[in-house]
């Protein structure tokens, strides 16, 4: 039987319904690590390989000791090219691209006027790629760097997903797992929308999602401590979707993202010199 993605499923009037799905009672999930695994692999990524694109939205504030203000906005887009590297593992190469924007307008800014003393900092895009890739495995996700530095923040054990299901909808919960390399407070944790019908569909390559998290950053770190945030700290609330293609990215955003670099449409596999982590491990301190 030919498989399909999502996407041909859809453009050819399938009813998902349709499709033979692996014997899973409402309200169950797959309980071994494999399964699990390649679930996650389908929601985040797609199981047959290739390039994955989600576009994101959020708001940053400062967390002060008497009132949480809102700054500024961004934009942002994540690309990653997926590819299969054992019968139940996959590696992903991610590269994601922000810009700021203003919160009444929603169009881009390159600096900010700071609320709480006056200071002016120029907006430099967040522009993250991972050359090295991360591992998807039944024994844990990781960079490989980081499990050689910190094997004991990687152990090898059965992956067991922090996820429920209601009838149709899957809820997915993951939180970063970096060793604290940079300024402290900073921890990333989202939430993950699917729908079963998809996830646990073996026609279905590609099941689509929805998200929304926050991100915590130490107010020691730029444009933070500039703008006054300290003691205080920040966090970035986003939601975000993952795309039938990049194209899906707003137009404005597509254009700058183009014209700020013509790594855009590469996979970081084929980015010269050290990885993003490896740069970090460099200049960490002992």
């Amino acid at each position: 039987m030919p498989q399909f993605t999502r996407r041909s499923a859809l453009a050819g009037g399938m009813a998902l319904a349709a499709l033979p799905t692996k014997s899973f009672a409402a309200n169950t999930l797959p309980t071994d690590s494999a399964l699990q695994n390649e679930a996650y692999v389908k929601i985040l990524g797609r199981t047959d390989g290739g390039r994955v694109a989600k576009k994101t939205r959020g708001i940053v504030m400062a967390v002060m000791s008497d009132a949480i203000v809102p700054l500024y906005g961004f934009r942002n887009s994540e690309s990653a090219w997926w590819r299969q590297i054992g019968d139940h593992s996959w590696v992903r190469y991610p590269s994601v691209l922000s810009f700021f924007t203003d919160l009444e307008t929603d169009t881009f800014i390159d600096e900010f006027v700071s609320p709480f003393n006056g200071n002016t900092v120029t907006l430099k895009p967040s522009y993250i790629r991972h050359k090295e890739g991360e591992l998807f495995t039944p024994s844990g996700h990781y960079y490989g760097s980081m499990k050689r530095t910190f094997p004991d923040r990687y152990p090898d054990e059965p992956l067991q997903l922090n996820w429920t299901r209601d009838g149709d909808d899957i809820r997915m919960q993951r939180s970063s797992n970096f060793p604290p390399m940079i300024p402290q407070p900073s921890l990333e944790s989202v939430s993950f929308f699917a729908n079963a019908s998809e996830v646990l569909n073996e026609s279905v390559t590609d099941a689509h999602y929805r998200s929304a998290g926050w991100n915590i950053f130490s107010g020691t770190r730029a444009p933070y401590k500039e703008l006054g945030v300290l003691p205080g700290h920040a966090i970035w609330h986003y939601d975000a979707v993952k795309l039938d293609s990049v194209e899906d990215c707003d137009a404005d955003y597509l254009e700058r993202a183009r014209a700020y670099t013509p790594l855009f449409d590469q996979s970081p596999e084929l980015d010269d010199g050290p990885s993003f982590f490896e740069r970090l491990m460099a200049n960490r301190q002992p």
